[in-house]
């Protein structure tokens, strides 16, 4: 059914997280599709603002909490029920939307499973990043509450 599906990962959300797996394993036995794990991590800029220049160095390098942001990420999807040829890890830096927009893009996604959480007045019934998600991706998303 679907050959490629980019699966955008919180690595704060637990719960939501063990709810998008259940999706997850139960679309990939309806075929072989590729599965794109990608976490997002804000770039110390974006998430500190004027405050970095008062970080410790080791909090500023982006390898490192990349490198940690990919072991949270493996930790989480690491019981989860699809062969491990068909699953593919990506840290990303950024924002969110964005990163999963043109990550989707590259590699030519044909489904978007996004997890939404705690709704706002400001965001109604979807986060602000899976509503962000909805409103400008060019392939389906599966939106998953």
């Amino acid at each position: 059914m679907y050959k490629k599906i980019l699966v955008p990962i919180d690595l704060l959300e637990d719960e939501l997280n063990q709810d998008i797996i259940k999706h997850v394993e139960a679309l990939a036995m309806l075929g072989a599709p590729e599965i794109h794990f990608l976490s997002v991590i804000p770039s110390v800029e974006l998430f500190f603002g004027i405050e970095i220049a008062a970080l410790p160095e080791s909090q500023k390098n982006s390898a490192e909490r990349s490198v940690l942001a990919m072991r949270a990420l493996e930790e989480i999807i690491k019981d989860i029920k699809v062969p491990d040829a068909q699953i593919n890890c990506k840290v990303s830096i950024g924002s969110a939307k964005d990163e999963i927009l043109d990550y989707a893009q590259e590699i030519d996604a044909d489904l978007i499973m996004v997890g939404s959480h705690h709704p706002s007045t400001s965001t109604y019934l979807l986060g602000s990043t899976a509503s962000a998600i909805v409103r400008h991706a060019k392939t389906s998303v599966f939106v998953i509450r």
